[in-house]
């Protein structure tokens, strides 16, 4: 009996360690949000009131009709286009800056002193002052996001410009190499791990800048139907729109990751050739 039957188990096992190795990844993220929604339904139904923190299905049964109206979709757009243009602009200046920072240590003993005063100051704490430089407008709403993604990715791209290895730029430079050429070939990959670390975070910190910026003052986005759905004691809407702010942020740092991955390898296997 068990000489006929290991040459069938032993397939099997193999057949099964084979599928949990290709969907290893799919399967714990799937665990992992069934985990979160059933830790979420058990607080509903027996820690909380179901008011202060609707179930799942109330939430879901209260998304669809906003989803069929294109509600939902407005306010994402428009949100979405803010943060855009925030974290693009803030992104851009500050690794500028931090590679003048990190290059030119004149400008960095210069500057780091006001650099680390201002940093501090959270997008939240600049609202009173956006709103006199700038109205209630949407240049207001840009600046704060502006100013929540900056300092993160500046920080980062300065440490990764200054960690560029010394020996690998004297090695470049005794082959031939220029200054620009050591800047792009040596100095930029070398930093180029700190300086998409510091914008994975500034995103996050780009989302939950422009919340506190649309509830002052907005009539539209994210922002406003939270500050609408709480005027209104309407929890459901509520966590329809938290639930939003979830998934938008998670699926634009996975395609951040997706689209960082594919431009550094090409940029490595540029430079492996040149």
């Amino acid at each position: 009996m068990t000489e006929e039957t290991l040459p069938i188990s032993a397939p099997v096992g193999a057949a099964k360690s084979s599928v949990w190795t290709r969907h290893r990844g799919a399967l714990l993220f799937a665990g992992s949000i069934a985990i979160a929604f059933a830790a979420w339904q058990f607080l509903s139904t027996f820690v909380f009131n179901p008011f202060l923190i609707p179930p799942p299905l109330v939430v879901f049964e209260t998304m669809v009709p906003m989803v069929k109206s294109g509600e939902i979709f407005r306010h994402v757009a428009i949100s979405m286009a803010r943060v855009g243009v925030g974290f693009v602009t803030g992104s851009v200046a500050a690794v500028v800056l931090g590679v003048l920072l990190g290059r030119i240590r004149v400008i960095n003993e210069l500057l780091d002193p006001v650099i680390e005063l201002l940093r501090y100051l959270s997008p939240t704490a600049m609202i009173p002052i956006a709103v006199i430089w700038f109205g209630i407008g949407e240049t207001s709403k840009y600046f704060l996001i502006f100013w929540g993604t900056f300092f993160i990715v500046l920080i980062n791209t300065t440490a990764g410009v200054m960690r560029a290895p010394i020996i690998r730029q004297r090695a470049a430079e005794c082959l031939g190499a220029s200054e620009l050429q050591i800047f792009l070939l040596v100095v930029i990959p070398s930093a180029a791990p700190y300086i998409v670390t510091g914008m994975r975070i500034a995103m996050a910190s780009s989302f939950m800048s422009i919340i506190p910026a649309e509830i002052l003052a907005a009539d539209s986005g994210i922002g406003f139907l939270l500050q609408q759905s709480s005027v209104l004691l309407q929890t459901n809407r509520i966590f329809v729109a938290l639930l939003t702010i979830c998934v938008l942020g998670f699926v634009f740092d996975r395609l951040f990751r997706m689209a960082v991955d594919r431009m550094l390898s090409r940029y490595m296997s540029y430079i492996a050739l040149t």
